[in-house]
């Protein structure tokens, strides 16, 4: 059996690379990586016997960081979309078309509730994915706030972006509050849109929500709405658990 302490997991996102040994993946706030120089230069002083690495950044990512652990003597396991695993058939034919972070927000979110489920991931993009009876149904994804913002300021003459995000919905009363609160109300919209979709499908539901810009949803509180902060993380934790410790 190998000891929680010894595997860490590695979540290499669009932006960002998030790191947290698995005894910790349901409790602590992972360490917060830049760049993968950074990372690699912080791996060296850690020590641990096991990686588990969900890569949806660039392919070198994946193998600078296996050829890391080469060096090191240290097993490394990247996850990958399957079709079907922990009770969630997925809807996609090629499932190799699917980002591995959205199958693991999905394996996280399962292990959650026992309901009929929709979880949303609020990052640089927004991915949302619905399952009902353990089957993938299909999904979202969007642009995410900064995204919108983005699009708005670089494809418009007279537009300019806030650069501080609102802290509640409101009409905007200049140009650039407007942006800001436009891009709150579509962020704001995926998950209103997925509430009424899981309505459509069942009258008892649940809504998962993740992502470093989960807390911009304004929850509907008739709901069954959970926030959780590592959606990918805890994926990649069950799949270690399921195959490392006892």
């Amino acid at each position: 059996m190998v000891s929680e302490q010894q595997v860490l997991l590695v979540d290499a996102g669009n932006s960002r690379i998030k790191s947290v040994l698995l005894n910790n993946a349901n409790v602590a706030e992972p360490d917060v990586h830049l760049s993968l120089d950074s990372f690699l230069g912080w791996l060296k002083n850690k020590n641990f016997s096991h990686l588990y690495l969900s890569n949806v950044g660039k392919n070198d990512i994946s193998e600078r960081i296996a050829s890391f652990c080469v060096e090191q003597n240290v097993a490394f396991i990247e996850i990958f979309t399957e079709k079907e695993n922990f009770g969630i058939k997925n809807r996609y034919e090629n499932v190799s078309r699917m980002g591995v972070d959205r199958w693991l927000a999905m394996v996280a979110a399962q292990e959650m509730t026992e309901k009929p489920f929709c979880v949303i991931d609020v990052g640089t993009a927004i991915t949302c994915d619905f399952v009902v009876d353990g089957q993938h149904l299909g999904g979202w994804i969007t642009p995410g706030y900064h995204l919108m913002q983005d699009a708005l300021v670089k494809n418009t003459a007279r537009v300019f972006a806030k650069e501080a995000k609102p802290s509640q919905l409101a009409p905007g009363t200049y140009t650039e509050e407007c942006v800001s609160q436009g891009c709150l109300a579509a962020v704001n919209g995926v998950y209103l849109s997925a509430v009424a979709q899981l309505a459509s499908e069942r009258s008892d539901f649940a809504i998962i929500i993740g992502g470093g810009d989960k807390n911009m949803l304004a929850i509907i509180e008739s709901t069954d709405t959970i926030r959780s902060a590592n959606l990918v993380v805890q994926g990649l934790a069950r799949y270690a658990r399921s195959q490392l410790v006892a």
